[in-house]
């Protein structure tokens, strides 16, 4: 198998590089920007350079976008609308011309959007929760998912969405409190998207992607205004972890990324969770 990574460069593209290495997949990493995991110097909003990446292809891991932080940074739509929209359109057009066979694209849990929002309770966010794109990063990324779903069923091409949790660089005590209900190791992502390779649907799929939450339903009125108590009552020694590494427990909890469906249809079971974090804080501290 022989597989196009598109936006090798970053966080998530760096690390199915090295996931498909370390399973001797063939792998070609495609950016606009070079570095130690790019192979191929590409804009995807040039369909001739699209057409010539994808030939003799596999499959495409579609990592690449203009993403919320540049819409923080005041990037233009049109800067989305070409990369996210037309961008992924190139890739999927010459998808179908080359006889890719299956065709993986990376969205966000962001999409949610402001169906995120609850004054009560924490949302518990599956994939059965609507689409409520809030900015132009978020309804970019639902019309590429379109999009892809529109190549499944009229084109036959093999599409699934992969929506990820949050990997931004950030101290350890808030990547850990994340890590509890919205975060997510960039190398669990690999691993899902790996996983994900190795299977054919008989529908267009959409997957959430993120850390393993050990809360129910029945936490969520709890974890909105009292996440202490749920938290510890799972983690007891996070107690003194956090008390002797200065590090304080989250005030509210607003949401729960499920990826129970991930789980069930890939055998998803990340690795690099709170568990992960917390053990890692213990050895640290001992």
């Amino acid at each position: 198998m022989k597989v196009l990574v598109t936006g090798s460069a970053g966080k998530l593209g760096k690390a199915v590089m090295q996931k498909l290495a370390a399973t001797n997949i063939e792998a070609v990493g495609a950016d606009i920007v070079p570095g130690p995991s790019t192979n191929l110097l590409l804009d995807i909003t040039h369909k001739d350079q699209v057409l010539a990446a994808c030939a003799d292809v596999d499959a495409i891991i579609h990592t690449a976008a203009i993403h919320g932080r540049h819409y923080d940074l005041n990037y233009p739509r049109e800067a989305f609308i070409d990369t996210n929209i037309y961008g992924t359109l190139n890739l999927l057009n010459a998808s179908v011309k080359c006889g890719v066979k299956q065709f993986l694209y990376i969205s966000t849990t962001s999409i949610y959007g402001s169906a995120m929002e609850n004054p009560d309770q924490a949302v518990w966010v599956d994939e059965e929760l609507p689409v409520q794109p809030r900015d132009i990063y978020d309804i970019t990324k639902q019309a590429a998912e379109q999009l892809c779903k529109d190549f499944f069923y009229k084109e036959g091409l093999q599409t699934s969405v992969y929506r990820v949790g949050r990997f931004l660089p950030e101290p350890a005590n808030l990547e850990a409190n994340h890590r509890l209900y919205r975060g997510l190791d960039e190398r669990d992502g690999a691993e899902a998207l790996y996983l994900a390779l190795q299977q054919q649907f008989n529908n267009f799929e959409i997957f959430n992607i993120a850390s393993s939450s050990p809360f129910s339903k029945d936490d969520v009125k709890a974890l909105k205004n009292n996440p202490v108590e749920s938290i510890l009552k799972l983690y007891p020694k996070a107690a003194n972890i956090y008390k002797e590494r200065g590090w304080l427990f989250p005030e509210s909890v607003d949401r729960v990324y499920v990826t129970d469906k991930a789980r069930k249809m890939l055998g998803y079971s990340p690795k690099y969770t709170f568990d992960y974090l917390l053990e890692r804080a213990a050895f640290l501290r001992g």
